[in-house]
């Protein structure tokens, strides 16, 4: 079983699409992100990270995102900058053709948005 964590915004399908990737995986996951059903009721705007946010990244094994956040500021990236600050293993799911610097500069590999680039990654990366 792998623990993931998926930050993402509710605009962009991102989320799904990351999810039902990881479902056609050979891995059991336990999701620890935000789906929609069970949105947290408030997000402390004192923390760049809400600590809701950073408990569920701290209990995941991976951080699994699309690589749309690379090309802007804001709360999701802010969330990969935090996950790669604690060390979490980090991949982005190429999902729109544009990706800036953003992810490059923090080491995060985009892979395509495929299945096996998926499980090959998390073999070589997740312990």
């Amino acid at each position: 079983m792998i623990n993931v964590f998926i930050p993402h915004r509710w605009i962009y399908n991102d989320y799904q699409i990351i999810s039902d990737l990881l479902d056609r995986t050979k891995y059991v996951v336990r999701d620890y992100s935000v789906p929609a059903e069970r949105a947290l009721e408030r997000i402390d705007g004192r923390y760049n990270v809400d600590p809701q946010i950073k408990n569920r990244i701290l209990m995941s094994s991976v951080i699994v995102v699309s690589n749309r956040p690379g090309n802007s500021n804001g709360m999701t990236l802010d969330e990969v900058r935090y996950a790669n600050s604690i060390g979490k293993p980090i991949v982005a799911i190429r999902i729109v053709e544009n990706c800036n610097t953003n992810f490059s500069v923090m080491g995060i590999e985009v892979i395509p948005r495929r299945r096996d680039s998926l499980e090959k990654w998390i073999e070589a990366n997740v312990k």
